[in-house]
């Protein structure tokens, strides 16, 4: 059926450090591990935390990129969809298992902090020229064209 969706959208914590490997045709792939905190009532009716962990694969030139800037620990949300894949064990046995292959990740930390909602840019070497910028508040009346 042409109406059907397959998305997903996570917030998690990185459990690993990511793994970057490549396919024969020579595309990069980064495999993540990713835990999401839910909560859920015990047998006594208290609440409780219960982790969710998914497996999550990244194509492409951000998975390179992604490689370099990721790590165990680290805050990020996940734009993607639920793949199904199934195999032969060596041992006869039919396994199966559902990834995530994202689409985006975005950054929810300060590269090295626990902090949240900050996002982390790379800093660039060039120094811009802040002549043109007033401080806030230093403008008047006279400033305002109408």
């Amino acid at each position: 059926m042409a109406g059907d969706i397959n998305r997903v959208t996570l917030v998690g914590r990185l459990t690993r450090d990511p793994e970057l490997r490549h396919l024969p045709s020579g595309t990069p792939v980064l495999q993540l591990g990713v835990a999401c905190n839910g909560r859920q009532k015990d047998d006594a009716g208290n609440w409780t935390d219960k982790p969710n962990f998914f497996d999550v694969k990244i194509f492409g030139n951000q998975a390179e990129m992604l490689a370099q800037h990721l790590a165990k620990g680290r805050r990020i949300g996940i734009d993607g969809r639920l793949d199904w894949s199934s195999w032969e064990a060596q041992d006869g046995s039919k396994r199966s298992k559902v990834e995530i292959v994202a689409f985006q990740i975005q950054f929810l930390d300060s590269r090295g902090e626990g902090g949240e909602g900050q996002s982390y840019i790379p800093q660039s070497d060039v120094n811009a020229d802040q002549s043109d910028f007033v401080k806030a508040g230093a403008a008047t009346d006279d400033d305002i064209p109408f």
